[in-house]
Protein backbone atom coordinates (compact mmCIF):
# COMPACT_ATOMS: atom_id res chain seq x y z
CA UNK A 1 0.00 0.00 0.00
CA UNK A 2 1.34 3.46 -0.98
CA UNK A 3 2.17 5.43 2.19
CA UNK A 4 0.55 8.59 0.83
CA UNK A 5 -2.76 6.80 0.19
CA UNK A 6 -2.67 4.65 3.34
CA UNK A 7 -5.64 6.28 5.08
CA UNK A 8 -7.74 6.69 1.95
CA UNK A 9 -7.53 2.93 1.28
CA UNK A 10 -8.47 1.74 4.76
CA UNK A 11 -11.71 -0.29 5.08
CA UNK A 12 -14.61 1.57 6.69
CA UNK A 13 -16.59 0.34 9.72
CA UNK A 14 -20.34 0.86 9.77
CA UNK A 15 -20.89 0.00 13.45
CA UNK A 16 -19.30 2.19 16.16
CA UNK A 17 -19.15 -0.77 18.54
CA UNK A 18 -16.66 -2.44 16.17
CA UNK A 19 -13.97 0.05 17.28
CA UNK A 20 -13.21 -2.40 20.12
CA UNK A 21 -12.13 -5.18 17.70
CA UNK A 22 -8.34 -5.50 17.21
CA UNK A 23 -8.66 -6.89 13.69
CA UNK A 24 -10.15 -3.64 12.40
CA UNK A 25 -6.97 -1.60 13.01
CA UNK A 26 -3.89 -1.02 10.87
CA UNK A 27 -0.59 0.53 12.01
CA UNK A 28 0.06 4.02 10.63
CA UNK A 29 3.25 4.10 8.49
CA UNK A 30 6.35 5.29 10.35
CA UNK A 31 7.05 8.00 7.75
CA UNK A 32 3.80 9.85 8.61
CA UNK A 33 3.66 12.77 11.04
CA UNK A 34 1.37 13.79 13.91
CA UNK A 35 0.52 17.49 14.03
CA UNK A 36 -0.86 18.68 17.36
CA UNK A 37 -2.19 21.98 18.70
CA UNK A 38 -3.36 23.10 22.11
CA UNK A 39 -4.61 26.42 23.51
CA UNK A 40 -2.40 27.28 26.46
CA UNK A 41 -4.33 28.48 29.52
CA UNK A 42 -7.68 27.43 28.05
CA UNK A 43 -9.32 27.14 31.49
CA UNK A 44 -8.63 30.80 32.26
CA UNK A 45 -9.73 31.84 28.76
CA UNK A 46 -13.00 29.92 29.23
CA UNK A 47 -13.57 31.74 32.51
CA UNK A 48 -13.17 34.98 30.52
CA UNK A 49 -15.94 33.84 28.15
CA UNK A 50 -13.72 32.91 25.21
CA UNK A 51 -15.04 29.36 24.69
CA UNK A 52 -16.33 30.11 21.16
CA UNK A 53 -12.98 31.57 20.17
CA UNK A 54 -11.21 28.54 21.69
CA UNK A 55 -13.32 26.14 19.60
CA UNK A 56 -12.56 28.23 16.50
CA UNK A 57 -8.81 28.13 17.15
CA UNK A 58 -9.06 24.40 17.93
CA UNK A 59 -10.58 23.77 14.49
CA UNK A 60 -8.27 26.19 12.65
CA UNK A 61 -5.38 23.76 12.24
CA UNK A 62 -7.67 21.03 10.90
CA UNK A 63 -9.16 23.11 8.10
CA UNK A 64 -5.76 24.63 7.25
CA UNK A 65 -4.16 21.18 6.85
CA UNK A 66 -7.11 19.72 4.95
CA UNK A 67 -6.92 22.66 2.52
CA UNK A 68 -3.26 21.93 1.71
CA UNK A 69 -4.37 19.23 -0.70
CA UNK A 70 -8.13 19.27 -0.95
CA UNK A 71 -8.34 15.89 -2.68
CA UNK A 72 -6.53 14.17 0.19
CA UNK A 73 -8.25 12.12 2.89
CA UNK A 74 -6.63 12.72 6.28
CA UNK A 75 -7.41 11.54 9.81
CA UNK A 76 -8.02 14.24 12.42
CA UNK A 77 -9.39 14.69 15.94
CA UNK A 78 -11.06 17.84 17.32
CA UNK A 79 -10.62 18.19 21.08
CA UNK A 80 -12.32 21.51 21.80
CA UNK A 81 -9.23 23.50 22.81
CA UNK A 82 -6.89 21.74 20.41
CA UNK A 83 -6.63 19.21 17.61
CA UNK A 84 -4.52 16.50 16.00
CA UNK A 85 -4.06 15.79 12.29
CA UNK A 86 -2.06 12.90 10.82
CA UNK A 87 -0.29 13.58 7.51
CA UNK A 88 1.89 11.72 4.97
CA UNK A 89 5.41 13.08 4.35
CA UNK A 90 4.53 14.85 1.08
CA UNK A 91 2.39 17.39 2.99
CA UNK A 92 4.98 18.21 5.65
CA UNK A 93 6.48 21.45 4.32
CA UNK A 94 3.14 23.10 3.56
CA UNK A 95 1.78 21.94 6.91
CA UNK A 96 4.62 23.69 8.76
CA UNK A 97 3.42 26.96 7.27
CA UNK A 98 -0.14 26.24 8.40
CA UNK A 99 0.99 25.62 11.98
CA UNK A 100 2.96 28.85 12.12
CA UNK A 101 0.03 30.86 10.71
CA UNK A 102 -2.36 29.19 13.18
CA UNK A 103 -0.18 30.42 16.04
CA UNK A 104 0.00 33.91 14.60
CA UNK A 105 -3.73 34.20 13.98
CA UNK A 106 -4.65 32.77 17.39
CA UNK A 107 -2.55 35.43 19.08
CA UNK A 108 -3.23 38.39 16.81
CA UNK A 109 -6.96 37.87 16.22
CA UNK A 110 -8.14 36.10 19.41
CA UNK A 111 -5.40 36.91 21.95
CA UNK A 112 -4.91 33.19 22.59
CA UNK A 113 -1.59 31.35 22.85
CA UNK A 114 -1.66 28.27 20.62
CA UNK A 115 1.03 25.64 21.09
CA UNK A 116 1.76 23.64 17.94
CA UNK A 117 4.10 20.79 17.19
CA UNK A 118 5.11 18.03 14.77
CA UNK A 119 6.17 14.54 15.85
CA UNK A 120 7.14 11.77 13.43
CA UNK A 121 5.24 8.51 13.88
CA UNK A 122 8.58 6.67 13.82
CA UNK A 123 9.69 8.61 16.93
CA UNK A 124 6.45 7.74 18.75
CA UNK A 125 6.86 4.06 17.82
CA UNK A 126 10.43 4.07 19.21
CA UNK A 127 9.08 5.41 22.51
CA UNK A 128 6.58 2.56 22.65
CA UNK A 129 3.54 4.53 21.45
CA UNK A 130 2.50 3.34 17.99
CA UNK A 131 -0.57 4.64 16.21
CA UNK A 132 -3.20 2.18 15.04
CA UNK A 133 -6.10 3.47 13.03
CA UNK A 134 -9.40 2.56 11.41
CA UNK A 135 -12.34 4.49 9.95
CA UNK A 136 -15.99 4.70 10.96
CA UNK A 137 -18.83 5.83 8.70
CA UNK A 138 -20.92 8.31 10.71
CA UNK A 139 -23.13 8.75 7.63
CA UNK A 140 -22.82 8.58 3.84
CA UNK A 141 -21.48 12.15 4.00
CA UNK A 142 -18.90 11.81 6.80
CA UNK A 143 -16.23 9.24 7.65
CA UNK A 144 -14.41 9.62 10.96
CA UNK A 145 -10.93 8.52 12.07
CA UNK A 146 -10.69 6.12 15.02
CA UNK A 147 -7.25 6.07 16.66
CA UNK A 148 -5.58 4.00 19.38
CA UNK A 149 -2.12 2.92 20.57
CA UNK A 150 -1.28 6.00 22.61
CA UNK A 151 0.72 7.75 19.89
CA UNK A 152 -1.47 10.84 19.50
CA UNK A 153 -1.84 11.18 23.25
CA UNK A 154 1.97 10.95 23.60
CA UNK A 155 2.43 13.59 20.90
CA UNK A 156 0.15 15.92 22.88
CA UNK A 157 2.17 15.23 26.03
CA UNK A 158 5.42 15.96 24.18
CA UNK A 159 3.92 19.24 22.94
CA UNK A 160 3.33 20.37 26.54
CA UNK A 161 6.56 19.09 28.11
CA UNK A 162 9.27 19.23 25.44
CA UNK A 163 10.49 21.88 23.03
CA UNK A 164 9.21 21.14 19.53
CA UNK A 165 10.93 23.41 17.03
CA UNK A 166 9.42 23.87 13.58
CA UNK A 167 12.25 24.35 11.10
CA UNK A 168 12.49 27.63 9.20
CA UNK A 169 10.14 28.10 6.28
CA UNK A 170 11.26 29.78 3.08
CA UNK A 171 9.39 32.91 1.95
CA UNK A 172 8.25 31.19 -1.24
CA UNK A 173 6.47 28.39 0.60
CA UNK A 174 2.77 27.59 0.69
CA UNK A 175 0.38 30.24 2.05
CA UNK A 176 -2.11 28.80 4.53
CA UNK A 177 -5.76 28.61 3.47
CA UNK A 178 -8.41 28.69 6.22
CA UNK A 179 -11.41 29.03 3.92
CA UNK A 180 -14.44 26.97 4.88
CA UNK A 181 -14.09 27.53 8.64
CA UNK A 182 -17.41 28.98 9.79
CA UNK A 183 -19.30 29.75 13.00
CA UNK A 184 -22.75 31.02 11.96
CA UNK A 185 -25.23 29.21 14.20
CA UNK A 186 -26.66 30.34 17.49
CA UNK A 187 -25.91 28.21 20.55
CA UNK A 188 -28.03 25.08 20.11
CA UNK A 189 -30.45 24.46 22.96
CA UNK A 190 -30.38 20.93 24.37
CA UNK A 191 -33.33 18.80 23.21
CA UNK A 192 -33.45 17.47 26.79
CA UNK A 193 -32.28 18.93 30.13
CA UNK A 194 -28.51 18.71 29.65
CA UNK A 195 -25.91 18.73 26.92
CA UNK A 196 -22.88 16.81 28.18
CA UNK A 197 -19.28 16.70 27.00
CA UNK A 198 -17.98 13.35 28.22
CA UNK A 199 -14.43 11.92 28.20
CA UNK A 200 -13.87 8.29 29.21
CA UNK A 201 -10.51 6.51 29.28
CA UNK A 202 -9.93 2.89 30.27
CA UNK A 203 -7.24 2.24 32.87
CA UNK A 204 -6.67 -1.22 31.39
CA UNK A 205 -4.87 -2.43 28.28
CA UNK A 206 -5.56 -5.23 25.84
CA UNK A 207 -8.67 -7.37 26.28
CA UNK A 208 -9.54 -5.74 29.61
CA UNK A 209 -9.64 -2.31 27.94
CA UNK A 210 -11.79 -3.73 25.17
CA UNK A 211 -14.28 -5.11 27.71
CA UNK A 212 -14.34 -1.79 29.59
CA UNK A 213 -15.23 0.19 26.47
CA UNK A 214 -17.86 -2.37 25.44
CA UNK A 215 -19.43 -2.14 28.90
CA UNK A 216 -19.35 1.66 28.81
CA UNK A 217 -20.93 1.90 25.35
CA UNK A 218 -23.65 -0.56 26.29
CA UNK A 219 -24.37 1.32 29.52
CA UNK A 220 -24.51 4.71 27.81
CA UNK A 221 -26.98 3.30 25.30
CA UNK A 222 -29.05 1.78 28.10
CA UNK A 223 -29.07 5.06 30.05
CA UNK A 224 -29.30 7.72 27.33
CA UNK A 225 -30.64 5.80 24.33
CA UNK A 226 -29.11 5.03 20.94
CA UNK A 227 -27.05 7.58 19.00
CA UNK A 228 -30.02 9.39 17.47
CA UNK A 229 -31.87 9.48 20.79
CA UNK A 230 -28.93 11.03 22.66
CA UNK A 231 -27.83 13.33 19.82
CA UNK A 232 -27.30 16.87 21.19
CA UNK A 233 -28.84 18.60 18.17
CA UNK A 234 -32.34 18.66 16.73
CA UNK A 235 -33.17 20.30 13.41
CA UNK A 236 -35.71 22.63 14.98
CA UNK A 237 -33.02 23.98 17.33
CA UNK A 238 -30.64 24.92 14.52
CA UNK A 239 -30.94 28.69 14.09
CA UNK A 240 -28.71 30.86 11.88
CA UNK A 241 -27.48 33.80 13.93
CA UNK A 242 -28.09 37.48 13.21
CA UNK A 243 -26.23 38.48 16.37
CA UNK A 244 -23.05 40.50 15.62
CA UNK A 245 -21.38 39.13 18.79
CA UNK A 246 -21.83 35.54 17.58
CA UNK A 247 -20.68 36.32 14.03
CA UNK A 248 -17.69 38.27 15.31
CA UNK A 249 -15.91 34.96 16.07
CA UNK A 250 -15.79 34.08 12.37
CA UNK A 251 -15.22 37.67 11.22
CA UNK A 252 -12.20 37.93 13.54
CA UNK A 253 -10.51 35.12 11.60
CA UNK A 254 -10.60 37.23 8.42
CA UNK A 255 -9.15 40.52 9.66
CA UNK A 256 -8.02 42.57 12.64
CA UNK A 257 -9.11 45.85 11.05
CA UNK A 258 -12.19 47.08 12.93
CA UNK A 259 -13.93 48.66 9.93
CA UNK A 260 -13.31 45.70 7.62
CA UNK A 261 -14.50 43.38 10.40
CA UNK A 262 -17.76 45.34 10.71
CA UNK A 263 -18.22 45.00 6.95
CA UNK A 264 -17.69 41.21 7.17
CA UNK A 265 -20.18 40.93 10.06
CA UNK A 266 -22.75 42.93 8.04
CA UNK A 267 -22.17 40.64 5.05
CA UNK A 268 -22.57 37.53 7.26
CA UNK A 269 -25.86 38.91 8.62
CA UNK A 270 -27.14 39.41 5.07
CA UNK A 271 -25.94 35.90 4.14
CA UNK A 272 -27.77 34.40 7.12
CA UNK A 273 -30.98 36.32 6.31
CA UNK A 274 -30.87 34.81 2.81
CA UNK A 275 -29.99 31.45 4.38
CA UNK A 276 -33.06 31.58 6.62
CA UNK A 277 -35.26 32.21 3.59
CA UNK A 278 -33.66 29.36 1.64
CA UNK A 279 -33.97 26.91 4.56
CA UNK A 280 -37.70 27.64 4.68
CA UNK A 281 -38.12 27.41 0.90
CA UNK A 282 -39.21 24.44 -1.18
CA UNK A 283 -35.80 24.20 -2.87
CA UNK A 284 -34.83 20.54 -2.55
CA UNK A 285 -31.14 21.24 -1.84
CA UNK A 286 -31.81 23.75 0.93
CA UNK A 287 -34.78 21.84 2.31
CA UNK A 288 -32.42 19.00 3.25
CA UNK A 289 -29.52 21.22 4.39
CA UNK A 290 -30.12 20.80 8.13
CA UNK A 291 -30.29 17.02 7.64
CA UNK A 292 -26.82 17.21 6.05
CA UNK A 293 -25.57 19.23 9.02
CA UNK A 294 -26.83 16.58 11.45
CA UNK A 295 -25.46 13.68 9.41
CA UNK A 296 -21.97 15.22 9.36
CA UNK A 297 -21.80 16.34 13.00
CA UNK A 298 -18.84 15.11 15.04
CA UNK A 299 -20.51 14.10 18.32
CA UNK A 300 -19.04 10.68 19.24
CA UNK A 301 -15.49 9.54 18.52
CA UNK A 302 -12.53 7.60 19.84
CA UNK A 303 -8.82 8.46 20.05
CA UNK A 304 -7.37 6.52 22.96
CA UNK A 305 -10.48 7.60 24.87
CA UNK A 306 -14.17 8.02 24.18
CA UNK A 307 -15.15 11.61 23.41
CA UNK A 308 -18.90 12.23 23.30
CA UNK A 309 -21.32 15.15 23.27
CA UNK A 310 -24.78 13.85 24.17
CA UNK A 311 -28.13 15.13 25.42
CA UNK A 312 -29.70 13.68 28.55
CA UNK A 313 -32.63 14.18 30.86
CA UNK A 314 -31.74 15.16 34.43
CA UNK A 315 -32.28 11.65 35.77
CA UNK A 316 -30.20 10.17 32.91
CA UNK A 317 -27.34 12.54 33.73
CA UNK A 318 -27.44 11.41 37.35
CA UNK A 319 -27.55 7.72 36.38
CA UNK A 320 -24.63 8.15 33.96
CA UNK A 321 -22.54 9.96 36.58
CA UNK A 322 -23.27 7.23 39.14
CA UNK A 323 -22.30 4.49 36.68
CA UNK A 324 -19.03 6.21 35.72
CA UNK A 325 -18.17 6.94 39.35
CA UNK A 326 -18.64 3.24 40.23
CA UNK A 327 -16.36 2.27 37.33
CA UNK A 328 -13.80 4.84 38.48
CA UNK A 329 -13.84 3.59 42.09
CA UNK A 330 -13.36 0.05 40.77
CA UNK A 331 -10.31 1.40 38.90
CA UNK A 332 -11.61 0.44 35.48
CA UNK A 333 -11.57 3.96 34.01
CA UNK A 334 -11.16 7.68 34.54
CA UNK A 335 -13.71 10.15 33.23
CA UNK A 336 -14.63 13.81 32.98
CA UNK A 337 -18.06 15.39 32.41
CA UNK A 338 -19.02 18.97 31.65
CA UNK A 339 -22.71 19.89 31.87
CA UNK A 340 -24.40 22.66 29.92
CA UNK A 341 -27.85 23.52 28.55
CA UNK A 342 -26.68 23.99 24.96
CA UNK A 343 -24.10 23.05 22.33
CA UNK A 344 -21.76 25.05 20.11
CA UNK A 345 -21.03 24.10 16.53
CA UNK A 346 -17.91 25.02 14.54
CA UNK A 347 -18.24 24.15 10.88
CA UNK A 348 -15.90 23.14 8.07
CA UNK A 349 -17.71 23.75 4.79
CA UNK A 350 -15.72 22.56 1.79
CA UNK A 351 -18.74 22.53 -0.53
CA UNK A 352 -22.05 24.13 0.50
CA UNK A 353 -24.04 21.13 -0.72
CA UNK A 354 -21.19 18.63 -0.57
CA UNK A 355 -18.42 17.86 1.91
CA UNK A 356 -19.08 19.15 5.45
CA UNK A 357 -17.75 18.47 8.96
CA UNK A 358 -19.45 20.00 12.01
CA UNK A 359 -17.53 19.96 15.30
CA UNK A 360 -19.85 19.92 18.30
CA UNK A 361 -19.00 20.78 21.90
CA UNK A 362 -21.12 21.73 24.90
CA UNK A 363 -21.24 25.42 25.83
CA UNK A 364 -19.15 27.15 28.48
CA UNK A 365 -16.04 25.04 28.16
CA UNK A 366 -17.12 21.62 26.90
CA UNK A 367 -14.30 19.15 26.28
CA UNK A 368 -11.69 21.46 27.85
CA UNK A 369 -13.52 21.49 31.19
CA UNK A 370 -14.27 17.75 30.96
CA UNK A 371 -10.55 17.19 30.42
CA UNK A 372 -9.77 19.18 33.56
CA UNK A 373 -12.18 16.92 35.47
CA UNK A 374 -10.58 13.77 34.00
CA UNK A 375 -7.04 14.90 34.91
CA UNK A 376 -8.18 15.57 38.48
CA UNK A 377 -9.34 11.94 38.75
CA UNK A 378 -6.03 10.70 37.36
CA UNK A 379 -4.24 12.58 40.15
CA UNK A 380 -6.56 10.99 42.74
CA UNK A 381 -5.31 7.56 41.65
CA UNK A 382 -1.63 8.43 42.12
Amino acid sequence: MNSKDFYKQLPILDNFYDITEDSNYCKLPDDWYVLVSDVKGSTKAIEEGKYKQINMVGAMMIVGILNVEKSSDLPFIFGGDGAAVLIPPNLLEQSKKVLVECQEKAKEYYDLVLRVGIVKVEELSKRGFPIEITKFSVSKDYTQAVIRGGGVEKAEEILKTETLAISLISKSDYEADFSGLECRWESIASPKDDTLSVLIKSLHIGDDAKETYKRVLNSITSIAGHTNERHPIRKENLVLSLNPKVLNTEASLRTKNVFFKLFIIFRLILTNIIGKLLLNSKNILWKGYKDRVLSTSDTEKFDDMLRMVISTKMEQTKELEEFLEEEFKAKHLVYGIHKSDSALMTCLIFERHGKHVHFVDSSNGGYAMASKSLKKRILELE
